[in-house]
């Protein structure tokens, strides 16, 4: 089974370091644990950043994961949830994955709509607050993972069939740490996903459905109600 982690680089703490997200560390470590049972899993690390941000894939490569891959881009940092999950999206495509494992809390404000979008544009079943995880059994038929998730103050069992997107809660209890040591940068791989016939669309219309409109190139005006007339033509 070929397990991808996404991670993501939180802003350095007040030391300097940048440390794996809470929900991030404990969707590594659900994983690796599994493999260290013995399960046939293989556990690649991606993360969507620049070449500053491979902190998070290190650490990933201390803990025993398989291989580490940043997607290239300088300017993901200011990006929206849309625009990552079609990033990831396009990685994960490339790479292959059975499961995709994210923190719940993908990005800086906590939203956690980036492993939605990413899930939606895989077209993979997403689950979200997931806690606990382990493999599901093959005599039931199918490929596909057990997963205790919260909610509504209940934890509830499910069996999700595969391929899917977990998104994965540290919920009250701490998450395993991380290891200190970190592996070597030289370890992760660049994967870029420039391609003229692939372009990452950053469009809040296509998100919804609905068609973009061509542009309209470029109009002077020289009034509050020109400017206003303009923008609302259709």
């Amino acid at each position: 089974m070929n397990v991808i982690v996404c991670l993501h680089a939180p802003p350095p703490d007040a030391g300097g370091r940048v440390e794996l997200g809470r929900d991030d560390a404990l969707a590594l470590a659900q994983v690796l644990s599994l493999a260290a049972t013995g399960a046939p899993v293989r556990v690649t690390a991606l993360l969507a950043g620049g070449a500053t941000d491979t902190a998070p894939l290190q650490r990933a490569l201390a803990a025993g994961a398989d291989r580490a891959v940043r997607l290239a881009g300088e300017d993901l940092g200011s990006a929206d949830f849309h625009t990552l999950g079609q990033v990831l999206a396009g990685g994960i495509k490339r790479l292959g994955a059975d499961l995709v494992l994210t923190g719940m809390r993908s990005d800086d404000e906590g939203l956690g709509a980036v492993p939605a979008s990413t899930a939606r544009q895989l077209g993979f079943v997403h689950v979200s607050a997931v806690e606990e995880l382990r493999i599901g059994d093959a005599a039931a038929g199918g490929a596909s993972v057990e997963v205790v998730v919260r909610g509504g103050g209940r934890k509830r069992r499910l069996r999700i069939s595969l391929p899917a997107v977990l998104s994965v809660t540290a919920g009250p209890r701490p998450p395993a740490a991380p290891p200190e040591r970190t592996g070597n940068p030289s370890d992760v791989e660049v994967l870029s996903l420039a391609d003229p016939e692939r372009t990452v669309v950053r469009r809040r219309t296509e998100f919804l459905g609905q068609p973009e409109t061509p542009s309209r190139g470029t109009e002077t005006v020289t009034s509050a109600a020109a400017l206003i007339a303009a923008l609302t033509r259709a």
